[in-house]
């Protein structure tokens, strides 16, 4: 993986997904247990395979099956107080019986006061406990986990984190990090502050991890960015085929296209699960600096990055967009500039050949062929700032956040396929 915040100087860095984690969440009545055990699960790349609320309705013998099912490798308890302790006990129980005979055994997390902590030590033989002040243990001993004892292997998030923070350092502002890889999606926010908001699903990608995506989102959330007609049997063949193949590269123009439909949805889903947890998507959405990695970036056109880009995240102000894939140098993008009109805008640009003004029309999307550094400033006063064009130039979407489809195919794939065409991010679009 190539990482970089300067084009003329990327830093080459090996690194490795880590062995996949499969993780069950147990949380007590408080919803900052809740959001603590989501945010832990976020920040160490675990993939969830069981959540037990501490009202979980399920029965005793129920969530032993379930619990067996899921084959977890770790179990994360978040207790807050004494009233956690009786569902956590519960769950205790039903590990016990569900996978006293899985070998290895899995380990027990748990964060909480002490005295909690130390009344479920007590119910836990025969699995080993160990407890954690707070999330950032929690993470460490989680990817620990995922190193399988290499301790001098780099995860990817770790260098997804780190080009986030050296983004938002060389920027003096807030940056994000979008990264879809093969079997993982990430969407990193580095505050200015050195604040860090993390979220990194594992086994949800364009490849290994496609019909995760589809398993998750739904088929028909996944064909909806498609701007041509395929019947659902044909596009889930086409996606449990690409998940078959580690690796492979599209190659056909459908391909590529679904492989851009779900990028956006793995990126849709990474934040919803975010916000879920407590992390600032608005301020993701927001950062006046994005970078994409990954499958994402390396796309053969620029162009299909940035639009998988927009419709995933949505950003709702001025963003610089960079690319950088992981075997590639780092490059600027384009300029996005996001509007919620609902009645025509007057936008005006100043950039190194002048200035002009261009009227906003709702709904529209387009890419104005500046370059250079771009100052630009709304009349109605809802957008103001400056970034640099990029090779592609400012994308003015005034599509509406939350972007909206309509329904119906033969509404949507005309509408579909003009942002394609708008922006040169697929030929036959065009056409």
């Amino acid at each position: 993986m190539t990482v970089s915040t300067e084009t003329e100087s990327p830093v080459e860095i090996g690194v490795g997904l880590g062995t996949p984690l499969r993780l069950v969440l147990v949380y007590g009545h408080r919803e900052s247990s809740r959001r603590a055990a989501a945010r832990i699960a976020l920040a160490s790349c675990a993939e969830v395979r069981a959540v037990v609320p501490a009202d979980d309705p399920r029965s005793f013998a129920e969530l032993a099956q379930d619990l067996r099912d899921a084959e977890p490798d770790a179990v994360l308890a978040c207790a807050a107080d004494g009233k956690d302790v009786a569902g956590a006990l519960v769950l205790l129980e039903a590990l016990r019986l569900g996978c006293a005979a899985q070998r290895p055994p899995p380990r027990v997390l748990a964060l909480g006061p002490d005295g909690v902590v130390e009344r479920l030590r007590a119910a836990v033989p025969p699995f080993a406990l160990e407890r954690f002040a707070g999330d950032a243990a929690a993470v460490a001993a989680l990817r620990a986990l995922r190193r399988g004892g290499d301790e001098g292997r780099a995860l990817r998030e770790e260098l997804i984190e780190d080009a986030a923070r050296s983004l938002a350092a060389s920027t003096a502002a807030d940056a994000v990090v979008v990264d879809v890889s093969e079997r993982t999606t990430s969407c990193v926010l580095a505050r200015v502050g050195g604040e860090l908001h993390a979220a990194h699903v594992g086994g949800l990608g364009v490849g290994e991890g496609a019909d995760r995506v589809v398993l998750h989102a739904g088929l028909d959330r996944v064909r909806r960015w498609l701007p041509w007609p395929i019947d659902a049997p044909a596009l889930l063949d086409r996606v449990f085929n690409r998940a078959r193949w580690s690796g492979a590269l599209p190659a056909t123009e459908q391909a590529l296209g679904i492989e851009m439909a779900l990028a956006r949805e793995a990126i849709a889903h990474v934040l919803r699960d975010a916000a879920y947890a407590g992390l600032d998507v608005a301020a993701m959405r927001a950062a006046p600096t994005a970078l994409v990695t990954g499958r994402a970036a390396s796309f053969p056109r620029r162009a299909q990055t940035l639009l998988v880009f927009v419709d995933g995240l949505e950003p709702t102000s001025l963003t610089a967009v960079l690319r950088e894939p992981d075997e590639g140098r780092a490059e600027r993008v384009a300029l996005v500039a996001s509007l919620r009109a609902e009645r025509p805008v007057t936008l005006r640009l100043a950039h190194a050949t002048g200035r002009d003004d261009r009227r906003v029309e709702p709904g529209s999307f387009t890419l104005a062929p500046v370059s250079g550094e771009v100052e630009v400033s709304a009349a109605s006063g809802e957008l103001r700032g400056r970034g640099h064009a990029g090779a592609l130039g400012l994308l003015i979407d005034a599509r509406g956040r939350p972007l909206s489809l309509p329904p119906r195919d033969a509404e949507r794939i005309p509408v579909v396929a003009g942002w394609h065409a708008q922006i040169g991010a697929l030929p036959s679009a065009a056409r």
